[in-house]
């Protein structure tokens, strides 16, 4: 349903052949399932409990004396197996489908092949101007700061006149920079003279949006990757809030089918008494719309720096397992 309500609304901006577009929602069905593993999750879960105990199947395994967890048991194992199996498939096989989604998008059907390459985390990307020569090694968008600029300028015969480095350089308009913790080199003559700089103010080509290709894109990393490019960015000043959350979302994420189990059986088994399938399947959308949303409050809030980065990421989770453990305890055989 998803794929198809998206290719509706983008069919009729797409001048590529079916052949392509097809191409393209196969790669982009790997992020929908992982998407919708724990959706179905819940609803399978409701679904299951709702029908046993519509057919007295509860009553004849608590009576045989089987209580609700050695019941669920079964079904926890197999949905701890499907989490590890989508943590696995989306850390390893997601990212390069991502990145092809992309490439076909961009590239085959949009004809954007040079921004789309642009686009492109590169470390230590190089940039010139006339006759000067630099690279920087990271960029914060939020914060419209460069951080680790080295500036070499040359002359008319392209030898080097100097050499700046600047821990940071930030944002002032109209291509404006102001250079902190600078150290700067000047050769003349054969000699070589080094000073120390606190601040200088610069005008360089580049504005912000040209320097946004060097930041990671998170959707074509392993977690792996994304933990050292965590590690680069603290290293370089800069605050990896968003990446941290990112790095916590995919782990919260594969466990949200078990969250999801979690919270659908109680659920089932009280709401048969009082409205049967129907209105367990009418909660399980009503429980998915909360988790959602709950999920993807907590994320801006992390990614924004206002909530610790593994707490945001976890903390629909938590709060959904204590309200089945909740619901649990309150429940009567």
């Amino acid at each position: 349903m998803f794929l198809g309500i998206d290719l509706i609304s983008k069919i009729w901006s797409m001048d590529a052949p079916l052949s392509t577009i097809a191409i393209y929602y196969i790669f982009k069905t790997p992020q929908i399932t992982i998407q919708m593993i724990p959706v179905s999750i819940l609803l399978a879960t409701l679904l299951l409990f709702s029908y046993m105990s519509k057919h007295n199947e509860m009553v004849a395994l608590y009576i045989s004396g089987r209580s609700l967890f050695k019941i669920a048991t079964p079904v926890l194992l197999v949905v701890t197996g499907l989490s590890l199996a989508s943590f696995y498939f989306s850390d390893y096989l997601l990212p390069l489908a991502n990145f092809k989604a992309e490439k076909v998008w961009m590239v085959d059907i949009l004809g954007k092949g040079g921004e789309f390459y642009d686009s492109l985390n590169q470390r230590r990307a190089w940039f010139r101007d006339k006759n000067t020569i630099y690279n920087v090694s990271a960029y914060d968008s939020a914060d419209k700061v460069v951080t680790g600029l080295s500036l070499y300028s040359f002359d008319d015969h392209f030898n080097m006149k100097g050499h700046l480095y600047a821990k940071q350089a930030v944002y002032q308009g109209r291509k404006n920079w102001t250079l902190k913790g600078i150290k700067k080199t000047v050769f003349d003559g054969g000699k070589t003279v080094t000073e120390l700089v606190p601040e200088l103010n610069v005008s360089l080509r580049e504005e912000p949006d040209d320097f946004k290709r060097i930041e990671a894109k998170s959707d074509y990393l392993t977690a792996s990757r994304l933990n050292k490019y965590i590690a680069d960015l603290k290293d370089a000043g800069i605050s990896p809030a968003k990446y941290q959350v990112e790095y916590h979302k995919r782990y919260s994420l594969a466990l949200a089918g078990l969250v999801m189990c979690f919270i659908g059986i109680p659920f089932a088994v009280r709401q048969q008494r009082r409205g049967g399938v129907a209105l367990n399947i009418g909660v399980g959308f009503v429980l998915v719309f909360a988790y959602w949303v709950l999920f993807s409050l907590m994320l801006s809030m992390g990614m924004s720096g206002k909530l610790w980065a593994p707490l945001s990421a976890w903390g629909a989770n938590i709060i959904f397992v204590v309200l089945s453990v909740f619901l649990v305890r309150r429940m009567r055989k």
